[in-house]
């Protein structure tokens, strides 16, 4: 279970971080490690790399924090663009390094199927994810980031207009162009359209 965050806490965060308080930025990242740790996965395709590149990121967030300017309005949101901005530009400079796009495995993400998929599946499987990975990269970042948290995270609507600094309305678009470029993709990629972790997250 997700912890929460509203506004007042993620204010009272930041200002601790920006006075060096230990406590605070132990907090924030309790707060924001397991979501951006899953959002860098599905980036990366790879639980080693995605923890690596996690705490580079909070590295990154205590080199900047004293000069980051808080939006008194809407505090999460403002925290959260960023994280996930820094999130974002380490996944773009991983692949940039490697040369090789995200391969996203069902075990690592802790998605599963009602049932194991036999040895026959296996190379069907694969192929899927593959499939998927290149489906994925022709999203937006928000649509992108709109379908890990809802089918990742398990996050609600509300919540994901929260963090994501928009409404509920906005964010339903969001997803609904997401999933119908995700189906077109996956579509175009094979005749006979097969059951991906999108499918397996529903149940």
């Amino acid at each position: 279970m997700q912890q929460a965050i509203n506004d007042s806490l993620i204010a009272d965060l930041v200002m601790g971080c920006q006075r060096g308080e230990t406590a605070a930025v132990e907090r924030l990242y309790d707060l924001y490690a397991d979501r951006l740790f899953r959002y860098l996965l599905v980036r990366v395709g790879d639980r080693d790399t995605a923890a690596d590149l996690t705490t580079e990121l909070f590295l990154r967030v205590l080199q900047h924090i004293g000069s980051f300017k808080l939006n008194r309005e809407r505090p999460a949101a403002t925290v959260s663009a960023w994280l996930y901005r820094i999130a974002a530009n380490l996944a773009a400079e991983h692949h940039r390094s490697q040369w090789r796009r995200p391969w996203i495995s069902l075990e690592n993400l802790g998605l599963r199927p009602i049932q194991e998929p036999g040895p026959d599946s296996l190379a069907e499987r694969h192929e899927e994810l593959g499939q998927l990975a290149d489906a994925m990269s022709a999203l937006s970042e928000e649509q992108r980031l709109v379908v890990i948290a809802k089918f990742v995270e398990a996050m609600s609507n509300s919540e994901i207009a929260i963090w994501m600094g928009k409404t509920e309305g906005a964010i339903k678009s969001l997803q609904h162009r997401a999933l119908r470029t995700l189906a077109r993709t996956l579509r175009s990629q094979t005749q006979q359209p097969r059951q991906t972790w999108l499918s397996y997250a529903r149940k």
